[in-house]
């Protein structure tokens, strides 16, 4: 029986570049009153568009009400 080969992984080759970690990498923060700012800017365009189509289908609704009781 021969001896099976061991794999040895060289943790320095270009392929496992990805799992060292630099020194000098910043961590990205995030500010809070900019991140509340964007989600109410969001809100707000979300209710605006809502009320919109709820509009729209009223106004729809009641178009078609109004031919049918014309005729």
């Amino acid at each position: 029986m021969s001896a099976k080969e061991q794999v040895v992984f060289d943790i320095k080759s270009k392929e496992f570049r990805y799992l060292h970690r630099s020194e000098d990498k910043i961590k990205n923060k995030v500010n809070i009153d900019v991140l509340n700012a964007r989600l109410n800017k969001v809100k707000r365009l979300n209710i605006y568009s809502t009320v919109k189509i709820i509009i729209l289908a009223t106004g729809v609704l009641l178009l078609f009400t109004i031919i049918i009781v014309k005729f």
